[in-house]
């Protein structure tokens, strides 16, 4: 071990350059999202890296890396704010020894040019740390980022204005540090995070793409770099001994089924415990302005929508065509950049007099960018009606209708279909159309392009043959050619379909509490209502396509599917006063 660190060490270059400073004037202020023009003026054209191990209240040792703007390689010592990660692990080596420290800032370290510190902490139980995860998103971490602001606020180097940034993980871990009352803390950027962690994780009380969390190996950990005062690595070994008993998150989501959940191995709700919407009073008390980010391609983008609403704090918005924690085409760090100017720094550069919604709305291969004061912008909600289809066959592709007038009565039969698969591997967040599999309602061929911009609804009225299962919707684009293409999707566990009122702004979508207590079997052969949203969408869809309601009991993404033997058979209710429908978002 000690020879391994040796060797591998001595190739770790500690000073990196910057891009060569700008010789020209200024650009003029103009304020754009995703560029920055000319706000500040570089200050430096290289950054040195250190890192060492900052005690918390408990003695836990979390490992600190410090991106800070140098002059000849060596660190100033002039006072500049300070943006930080809450990550869950640090620059670690391929599998030739080699490390890239740029990549592992993800462009961050450029703000050093500028008069920043950049910081990056590994969490306890992640990285070089010590320590040991409990939970995911415990209060303790949230304590460690206000020990973590603390250190950070009070260092020579620093003016003691903060701001925190993270991805998925990360941004929650940001949402997080804001509730820990940390007067430093001047400005969040947070992407790609669950406000409340049930309806992001286990929407509709379906687990599906998520829950496994970091759950690394020995091996794994022993990658991470040791801090600067562990050339041996044997600081880095005793952490990730430690490491050990982290906890499992497989396990204990599977032992919280319900929002309310209590789990003995954690002493704690997960899905109360661990959310950001249970500690929002904390973060509106601080005040502290929030940037929320997201695409939509990926799952959690309904939550950041439902955090800028349910909170009183000064709130940007942005979302692209992304998957998870993507944002290509759109310089994300020049968009942190321009935040955290205003707000660390008080340069009036513009972003808080732009809308507070930056999104995107696809059309085919391209799109456009629009802003806009409030989500979902104005729309009018149309609603499309389940009905009989143009053949009459059941079992069939298209066998159903969708129309805007009520039909005139019916019902489908369908049997749950397991066999639920994709020619290929899907992403983190996708699947495939499954028509072949479930129940269609295909409308006619649109007149003229039309634009949905928000969350649809799904209201069905059903009955089934079990007493619990799961209902997958899925809205989709029907080309001429027959090819499909998934718009967005929606879930619900049928013994979790009551009802009830939000504790925070869910923007007029069902929302199901999903308490112990709320589940409710199924009646064999008794229709009832059954309504869920999908999430949020903006797209175009061309005139001639045609839109298409899918609905089945099964999907690709399932991580903990429990399939009954035989497969429940449910029934779509299509008749006068016990309609199904789904009521779409349509931009004016």
């Amino acid at each position: 071990m000690r020879a391994f660190w040796q060797a591998t060490l001595a190739t770790l270059l500690l000073v990196g350059t910057a891009a060569p400073a700008a010789v020209a004037e200024p650009e003029p202020r103009v304020s754009r999202p995703g560029e920055y023009s000319g706000y500040a003026e570089v200050l430096y054209d290289e950054w040195v890296r250190t890192s060492q191990y900052v005690p918390m209240r408990d003695g836990t040792r979390l490992a600190v890396d410090l991106y800070r703007p140098a002059v000849d390689g060596r660190a100033v010592d002039t006072p500049h704010p300070v943006v930080w990660e809450h990550q869950l692990s640090r620059a670690s080596r391929a599998e030739d020894g080699s490390v890239s420290l740029r990549g592992v800032t993800s462009g961050m370290a450029e703000l050093t040019r500028y008069g920043y510190v950049v910081a990056y902490v590994d969490r306890r139980g992640n990285g070089a740390s010590f320590g040991t995860m409990t939970g995911y998103h415990s209060r303790t971490e949230a304590a460690d980022a206000y020990d973590v602001m603390e250190w950070l606020a009070t260092q020579p180097w620093s003016d003691g204005q903060l701001g925190v940034f993270g991805c998925s993980n990360t941004g929650e871990a940001a949402m997080h540090a804001a509730t820990a009352g940390s007067p430093h803390l001047k400005a969040v950027f947070a992407g790609n995070y669950s406000f409340h962690k049930y309806d992001g994780f286990e929407r509709g009380g379906i687990r599906a793409n998520w829950g496994v969390g970091p759950n690394r190996t020995l091996e794994e950990d022993l990658r991470n770099l040791p801090v600067d005062a562990d050339p041996d690595g044997e600081l880095l070994y005793q952490a990730a001994l430690q490491h050990r008993d982290n906890t499992v998150l497989r396990d204990m989501w599977r032992q919280a089924p319900f929002r309310d959940s209590y789990v003995d191995s954690v002493g704690a709700r997960p899905w109360l415990d661990y959310s950001v919407a249970t500690h929002s009073q904390e973060i509106e008390r601080s005040g502290v302005p929030i940037y929320s980010y997201d695409g939509w391609d990926d799952d959690f983008r309904k939550e950041i929508l439902v955090s800028a609403a349910s909170l009183s704090n000064p709130h940007k918005v942005l979302i692209g065509p992304w998957p998870h924690c993507g944002h290509d085409g759109f310089d994300l760090v020049a968009e942190r950049h321009r935040f955290f100017d205003y707000w660390l720094k008080g340069i009036d550069n513009g972003i808080m007099a732009e809308p507070p919604v930056h999104y995107y709305t696809v059309s085919g291969e391209s799109g456009r960018w629009r802003s806009a004061e409030s989500w979902p912008p104005k729309q009018r909600a149309v609603r499309y009606y389940l009905a009989d289809g143009p053949t009459g066959t059941v079992g069939s592709v298209n066998d159903g209708g969708l129309t805007t007038r009520p039909p005139r009565g019916g019902t489908d039969e369908y049997r749950v279909d397991y066999s639920v698969s994709c020619p290929e591997p899907v992403g983190l967040n996708q699947t495939c159309p499954q028509d072949e599999k479930g129940l269609t309602y295909t409308s006619a061929p649109l007149a003229g392009d039309i634009e949905l911009t928000g969350h649809p609804v799904v209201s069905l009225r059903l009955s089934s043959t079990a007493a619990d299962g799961n209902v997958f919707a899925y809205l989709e684009s029907v080309a001429p050619d027959g090819s499909v293409r998934i718009l967005t999707d929606g879930r619900l566990r049928l013994s979790l379909r009551e009802t009830a009122e939000a504790p925070y702004d869910v923007l007029g979508t069902p929302w199901h509490r999903a308490f112990e207590r709320d589940a409710e079997p199924m009646r064999p052969g008794r229709a009832e209502r059954v309504s869920f949203d999908l999430l949020p969408v903006s797209t175009v869809v061309p005139a001639g396509h045609r839109l298409r309601v899918t609905v089945t009991g099964a999907d690709v993404r399932e991580s903990n599917r429990r399939e009954q033997s035989p497969a429940p058979v449910y029934t779509v209710h299509r008749r006068p006063g016990a309609f199904s429908s789904i009521t779409l978002p349509i931009a004016r």
